[in-house]
């Protein structure tokens, strides 16, 4: 079993180094949650279906069938590919999940128990492992069985209604909420880590994609259905403070102004505010921010070169440690390219792979 490393060992290649992740998920909120811990040097073993592999890398845009999206929240991880609906698929997950210090999956509720992968028979065998589900919107009530993207989960959380200054509602253009539940359950997963190590052992954790949504939006979308009962002052939206103003070349964001700034440039309203210590920013476009001065003075973009898709630039991890920095570097992995390394680990020998992979059951 693997141990959280001391961080005063100057080996380590990230914060959870010696961590080893099963990473069942597909699509987003799972996969991004697991990169966010193979960036901070886990271990991540992403277990994919035979043949075809994530879904996720045959989405948006993409360059010799390398999709962008799969390449960032898939880098760092090693791929193997069982088909985990075959007896001897199950027993391979079974072995790697013995040696593992957390399974992460985001099958709807049910399946994995169906498949004899569920969290009581993975406890059975591996009492420390840390069990991760996540679910579109949880295991009970009139929807849990439903399927769900983040379209779903936007329309029922509110954020379309608050989104919008008109009568229509107003989609975001962007998978929130898949990203927030990742970023809520890789933090919930450092914690169950922690308690492992602070001898609670291994244990269940559950994550719906609503449970995130409603708990992100609730400090200020739903600050004024906080309160129960009278003597309530209420308020209007924190986005009703700010505005977005026109200048002589573009735009700025700012606290509401109710002026023209028309006869400004971008540069001279934000040198202006900037000396009053007023909040601004000029208004980027998407392919401004690769040149913006901030971006580059921070150095959150990097280049690499994938051996698939070639040249590409992808935010760095976020978070910056003084002393266990990771410095992995591994682009997202061919579909089953590290599974005769991986299941070599076990202990398989060359003859019993072949065997599998003639059956279909690994490639």
């Amino acid at each position: 079993m693997s141990d959280i490393n001391s961080a005063n060992n100057t080996h380590l290649t990230g914060p959870l180094d010696g961590i080893r992740i099963l990473d069942l998920s597909a699509v987003v909120s799972g996969p991004m949650a697991a990169v966010i811990l193979a960036d901070q040097g886990a271990d991540v073993i992403k277990i994919e279906p035979v043949g075809w592999g994530d879904g996720v890398r045959r989405l948006g845009a993409s360059r010799n069938g390398l999709s962008a999206i799969y390449a960032m929240i898939n880098r760092n991880k090693r791929s193997v590919a069982i088909n985990i609906k075959h007896p001897e698929g199950q027993n391979l997950v079974l072995q790697l999940a013995k040696n593992s210090d957390v399974l992460l999956q985001n099958y709807r509720p049910g399946k994995m128990d169906q498949l004899g992968l569920g969290f009581a028979e993975l406890n059975q065998i591996n009492p420390e492992l840390i069990y991760t589900s996540i679910s579109g919107m949880g295991s009970q009530g009139p929807y849990a069985e439903q399927k769900v993207f983040d379209y779903v989960i936007q329309g029922i959380s509110g954020i379309l209604d608050a989104q919008s200054d008109t009568k229509k509602p107003t989609m975001v253009r962007t998978i929130i909420y898949d990203k927030v539940t990742a970023l809520t359950i890789a933090q919930g997963i450092t914690a169950a880590l922690l308690a492992k190590q602070r001898g609670h052992g291994g244990q269940h954790l559950e994550l719906s994609m609503l449970d995130a949504a409603v708990y992100f939006n609730w400090p200020d979308l739903m600050w004024n259905y906080s309160f129960e009962g009278d003597g309530v002052d209420y308020s209007g939206d924190l986005a009703d403070f700010y505005e977005i103003n026109q200048t002589q070349d573009g735009a700025i964001v700012s606290h509401r102004l109710n002026g023209d700034c028309s006869a400004y440039s971008t540069e001279e309203l934000i040198n202006l505010f900037a000396a009053n210590d007023i909040p601004i920013s000029r208004v980027n476009r998407r392919e401004d921010i690769l040149a913006d001065p901030q971006v580059q003075a921070q150095g959150l973009l990097e280049p690499s070169d994938h051996p698939r898709g070639g040249k590409m630039i992808q935010p760095r991890a976020p978070v910056r440690f003084s002393k266990t920095q990771s410095n992995l570097q591994r682009p997202s992995a061919e579909l089953g390219q590290h599974t005769v390394e991986v299941l070599t680990e076990l202990g398989l020998e060359i003859d019993e792979l072949q065997n599998l992979a003639a059956q279909g059951i690994i490639s």
